[in-house]
């Protein structure tokens, strides 16, 4: 083991297989010579080749992927160091060589540490081995003793000098740099005219083509401008070894560091910066991140000129920034992930990762993300012990995902397609797009493309080059290749890998298969190896969330706008920000299966299913924290069954979720539903025992293992045969106290209503609708019910209510009924239970304050929702159709339902189309049964203009109404012939019409001379006739009141008219007196003279109101003179008027007919109005703002 440092341009990379092969080495076995890279090989392995003066692949030869140059004559075999690990599986002791040379050792590729480490476990097998490690910038000393002190050479080789220059970016202002393009350019023009080339190092590809295409408009063809990547086809990299006539600048990567001798450079422009493949074990991507090059990489970098004569290198950073960086960059297997390294030394059965003598141990997060990879593709276990898997993985000569894949192929019979695609991904991308033809190259390119699989655009390509190639020459091949802009040599290698993987295959008797595979199976085996790089879209954007916390943009152009819920990437690198690359769209469906080792589940909102009488529990299932399955319900016994048989007990068989075949089960509901009714009206929840005692019952009592219905029934009927009685309940035991005081007499369960028997029910849950009584009724006998007989509720509920109501009274009120539950005692011993509950209260409280006493609409309102009744509304088969506090609101909304019953049921006296009285009695009310009910209906005589109908109503109030006008209209229809022409030409009309027709139409005057006429023939009776005696009776009558009806009708008419023409002139000579003044007027002539309602007058007033019209004339003549006196006198008139019509509207609002006292007292307030402003022309009877205010206060009591 020998350790050399030799400079660069010593000669060391040609000349020291030379050396060994002069000593004798090589004769009997071979020298290995590594390179890193392949250009070098070939390069390398050309040069030595030409100057021992033998062909290539005879004496020397060369062996990289895809390409052996290598014969049994070969004595130096240059090749990747790739090339020779992967020969250790074959070959474990390597016996097939005598000398190995690690060329440019410095670089620390994961292949070269691998190979360190595995040398040094060979050598004290392999004595006979000579092995020289070597490169121009090695840390020798770390070397040395890791290879127990072996001796070390140091080489001088450089003959002429290199002058370092700094160069650092100008600063254009305070805040940014000039870019590199300038700072190049700046570079080029300060060195010497026709002197050699120019090595410009830059970080990566699209550096170099921006900088080429910058260079070439600067510099206007006075140099070649050359690129220089490992992507680069292979032609295009040859042109770096051919001279032409004008100087050259070759833009490279660090490709050209080490090993790579290009002729002709004088000088090197380096930027400092290189692309660096960094692994993160957190988000398991690779980062290829632009990084500052050490300063071994920078002095390699000018090492490169010089060769020639002496050389310059100006580095476009300071000097100081060049003393503080790192010394050797950091070696790959400190920033990549070992998954491969770790498989290899698995299937060699080279032990732990960490007793393995690398130069420098990796990290153990690295190690552990290792292990961790490989456990997610299945190729080691959870004790990191290597599977059968994992041993046909480590036999492929691909990335273990990638080998995953093929494997999975292999079950989802889509090998064929598997081959071309993981062939395809484990070369560079065959595809080129050159800058200057970037659209040529996308559009050729596009053929290919499959809009929902990056994978399958591989598919087509490599089946269009077979059916283009097929049986032709290689210029065919070569003619595809340049048409559809494919690299020639990649699609070679990626033949090459093809033909390589299916050998493989068909050692491990896998089948290709012969139809072609579905979308579904190519990208399902495809899932299979690259479970950590899969992506999910939940918002509009471009942003996609992927595995372990990442997110990530699309990298392919034509698959950015695509709307892909679920897709999969067959890499994601880091630039600066994360791109995923080669994606298609994928089915999440297909994810769990293959990641069953891998996924997480998460539990949520365990519960009773009564369907299938188990626990079910929700289940969310992650990969890396996605989400890949929402929610799906399954069966939570055998995940946790201690909660799930808590959850049993309690759900199932204490609030009755589960319902048992068993007699334990009739027997204890019985006894729960009778003590939770005493609780329901007794409004007290502490009688049955609570639901954790009752559940502690059931636990003591069931054996542990029950988690389901289906295993208690099986425990049940087993128990039982010893124990009939096992699980029974005693009233005693589900009693925590006595409800004595409960009892059907406080707390009655049915009443009857004509008849029909009304279930009462009581429900103890305040915010609920039906909390406290409530009523359930058959929907037929709705109109029947009155809220004034559910208003005493039960005689267990009524005390709470009075108690409530006394305390909600104004307090001086409430401090007169002190103590209250005496007052309360009092109220219910002396209360006519009878009569309306609100009227009772009044009383009481009026009795015992000794005041007027009002009762609010607010204090009813603010009752307790349990202290009022909730009406339910049952169908015939008893199940509610309508249910609400409001029992006139329920009327209304239900209506129809009823009148339907109604409609429905024959009562045998309805009769159509009656010119006179029916042939019997119109009853008030009829009875009939009804599907077993006793059904009310209300007779009434309908009018229908022309004659009337003889029906039956649902409701009492509007049936009366409907028969007093039916009445009317038989009436008429017996009266016609007196009639007929007095609403034509009624007597006095020109005298009446003429006048009024600025306030009443003419039309409507007649018209309402003959309803007013009808009106007061129908006072004859007190109630409407009901037998047709009673009708026979008001006929005649009207008959002979008529002709002085008519007469005392169109005199007083005439009254009027007069009276009101002289109104309007008197309103027109003052019309510049107050508004207010003028508005009341209007009003009260609008109350007097009607001009829309019916009728417009009233027969009993008609004779008063030319004198209320009067008064008004009298009121404005005076007002000049007593302005301040009407002012004050009419406030009294408007108060009493406001609470006149406060009054009126509740009536109208609580659906009350107005009583015949309250409207006297409206014509009451004219005669004030007359009293007060025109007391000349008198009243029939005293009256003053005084007795106005008594007359109120009797309305008032009386309501």
């Amino acid at each position: 083991m020998t350790i050399l440092c030799g400079e660069t341009g010593s000669g060391k990379t040609t000349q020291l297989p030379k050396i060994c092969l002069a000593l004798g080495r090589g004769r009997n076995k071979i020298i290995g010579h590594t390179q890193p890279r392949r250009i070098a090989a070939r390069a390398v392995s050309t040069r030595i080749a030409e100057e021992i003066n033998t062909p290539l692949g005879d004496v020397v030869g060369f062996k990289v992927r895809f390409t052996d140059k290598v014969s049994r004559q070969t004595s130096i075999k240059v090749m990747t160091d790739g090339i020779l690990l992967a020969e250790t599986q074959k070959d474990p002791d390597l016996r097939q060589y005598d000398t190995i040379i690690i060329d440019e050792a410095h670089e620390r590729s994961l292949n070269i540490d691998f190979l360190l480490g595995y040398i040094k476990r060979l050598l004290p097998k392999r004595p006979d081995l000579k092995v020289i490690i070597t490169s121009a910038t090695i840390d020798v000393d770390k070397f040395s003793a890791h290879f127990n002190d072996a001796p070390i050479l140091q080489v001088t080789g450089r003959t002429y000098p290199v002058e370092i220059i700094y160069h650092p970016l100008k600063k254009i202002n305070n805040e940014s740099l000039e870019g590199f393009e300038d700072a190049i350019l700046r570079a080029i023009n300060s060195i010497e005219k026709n002197s050699g080339d120019v090595l410009i190092f830059l970080p990566g590809e699209r550096d170099i083509h921006d900088i080429k295409k910058f260079l070439i408009d600067q510099l206007k063809n006075e140099y070649e401008v050359l690129p220089l990547f490992s992507r680069l086809p292979v032609a295009e990299q040859q042109k770096i070894f051919k001279q032409s006539g004008l100087r050259r600048i070759i833009l490279t990567t660090n490709i050209a560091e080490t090993s790579l001798t290009v002729p002709g450079i004088k000088y090197v422009i380096d930027v400092g910066l290189a692309r660096v493949v960094r692994y993160s074990p957190r988000l398991k991507i690779e980062q290829l991140l632009v990084e500052k090059i050490s300063q071994a990489s920078a002095n390699q970098r000018s090492g490169r000129c010089g060769r020639i004569a002496s050389g310059t290198c100006i580095r476009l950073y300071e000097e100081e920034d060049f003393n503080q960086r790192p010394f050797y960059t950091d070696p790959e297997i400190l920033r990549t992930s070992l998954a491969s390294v770790i498989l290899k030394m698995a299937a060699l059965n080279l032990g732990p990762v960490d007793n393995f003598p690398f130069l420098q141990l990796p990290a153990t997060r690295f190690i552990q993300d290792g292990y961790q990879l490989l456990f997610e593709l299945g190729a080691v276990d959870k004790e990191n012990k290597i599977t059968l898997l994992g041993r046909q993985l480590a036999r492929l000569p691909i990335d273990p995902s990638l080998g995953r894949i093929l494997l999975e192929a292999k079950k989802e019979s889509c090998l064929t397609e598997i081959l071309i695609i993981i062939s395809a991904l484990s070369i560079s991308d065959p595809r080129e797009r050159p800058l200057e033809k970037s659209e040529q190259a996308d559009a050729a390119h596009l053929k290919f493309h499959d809009p929902e699989s990056g994978f399958i655009s591989f598919i087509k390509i490599w089946k269009g080059l077979q059916s283009e190639s097929k049986g032709k020459t290689s210029k065919a091949f070569r003619i595809f290749c340049q048409k559809n802009f494919l690299s020639f040599t990649r699609m070679r290698e990626w033949q090459e890998l093809h033909r390589q993987l299916m050998q493989i295959t068909l050692e491990l008797n896998f089948r290709l298969n012969e139809k072609d595979s579905t979308y579904e199976q190519v990208h399902r085996a495809l899932l299979s190896g690259l479970l950590g790089n899969i992506g999910f879209k939940d918002s509009d954007g471009y942003e996609y969330k992927g595995a372990r916390g990442i997110k990530f943009l699309i990298g392919p152009k034509l698959f950015r706008k695509k709307n892909y819920k679920w897709m999969l990437a067959a890499e994601i690198i880091d630039t600066g920000r994360l791109y995923a690359q080669c994606i298609a769209k994928i089915d999440v469906k297909w994810i769990e299966k293959l990641a069953e080792h891998l996924v997480n589940f998460e539990y949520s909102n365990p519960r009773w299913n009564e369907k299938l009488s188990r626990v079910d529990v929700t289940q969310q299932v992650y990969l890396y924290g996605l989400i890949i399955e929402p929610g799906r319900t399954i069966h939570f016994g055998s995940i946790d069954p201690v909660k799930s048989r808590q959850i049993f007990i309690r759900e199932g068989l204490v609030e009755r979720g589960y319902e048992s075949s068993g007699s334990f089960w009739t027997h204890n509901l019985k006894l729960i539903d009778e003590i939770e009714k005493l609780e329901h009206k007794s409004r007290r929840q502490d009688i049955l025992i609570s639901e954790d005692i009752l559940c502690q019952f059931y636990d003591k009592k069931i054996a542990q293992d029950i988690v389901n219905g289906s295993g208690f029934e099986f425990w049940r009927k087993n128990i039982e045969t010893k124990n009939s009685k096992y699980l029974f309940l005693t009233k005693e035991y589900l009693m925590q106290r006595s409800a004595d005081q409960v009892d059907e007499i406080q707390y009655p369960e049915k009443i009857e209503i004509n008849n029909t028997s009304i279930e009462l029910k009581y429900h103890f849950e305040p915010g609920e609708k039906n909390d406290g009584l409530s009523i359930h009724f058959p929907y037929p006998i709705l109109s029947q019910l009155k809220p004034e007989l559910f208003d005493w509720l039960v005689p267990g509920m009524i005390r709470e209510k009075v108690t409530f109501m006394m305390k909600g009274l104004p307090k001086e009120f409430r401090n007169q009924c002190s103590p209250l539950q005496e007052s309360v005692t009092e109220f219910l011993s002396v209360a006519d239970k009878n009569q309306e509950f609100d009227l009772e209260f009044i009383r009481f409280v009026r009795q015992k304050t000794k005041s007027q006493f009002e009762l609010t609409e607010k204090s009813i309102e603010e009752l307790p929702a349990h202290l009022k009744v909730n009406y339910v509304l049952l169908d015939e088969k008893s199940i509610p159709v309508g249910e609400g506090k409001n029992l006139i609101k329920l009327k209304l909304d239900y209506k129809e339902l009823v009148t339907e019953v109604i409609e429905e049921i024959e009562f045998e006296i309805e009769q159509t189309e009656l010119q006179y009285w029916p042939d019997f009695d119109v009853p008030i009310l009829i009875e009939k049964s009804w599907r077993g009910q006793t059904v009310i209906g209300y007779p009434a005589l309908v009018d229908r203009e022309s004659y009337v109908d003889l029906v039956v109503l649902d409701n009492a109030k509007e049936a009366e109404e409907f028969h007093y006008k039916g009445v009317r209209r038989l009436l008429k229809i017996q009266l016609k012939d007196k009639l007929k022409n007095l609403s034509k030409n009624p007597p006095r009309f020109e005298s009446i019409g003429l006048p009024l027709q600025s306030h009443i139409r003419p039309d409507l005057l007649k018209v309402n001379f003959v309803d007013v006429i009808m009106d007061e023939m129908m006072e004859f009776t007190l109630e409407s006739p009901r037998t047709q005696n009673e009708f026979d009776l008001l006929v005649l009558n009207s008959k002979k009141i008529i002709p002085r009806l008519i007469q005392e009708l169109s005199l007083g008419l005439v009254n009027i008219a007069e009276s009101y023409h002289l109104l309007v002139k008197v309103m027109n000579k003052f019309k510049a007196l107050p508004n207010d003044l003028l508005s009341d007027c209007n009003d009260q002539i609008d109350t007097l003279l009607p001009p829309y309602e019916k009728p417009l007058f009233l027969f009993k007033h008609i004779e008063n109101i030319p004198r209320y019209i009067k008064a008004v004339i009298t009121r404005l003549d005076k007002y000049p003179q007593r302005r301040i006196k009407d002012d004050e006198l009419i406030k009294d008139i408007i108060r009493l008027q406001d609470k006149w019509i406060e009054k009126v509207v509740e009536m109208v609002k609580k659906n009350k007919s107005i009583p015949i006292e309250f409207i006297e007292f409206q014509w009451a307030l004219q005669e004030l109005r007359v009293s007060l402003f025109a007391q000349e022309l008198k009243t029939p009877y005293p009256i003053s703002v005084k007795r106005m205010d008594q007359q109120w206060q009797k309305l008032v009591d009386l309501k």
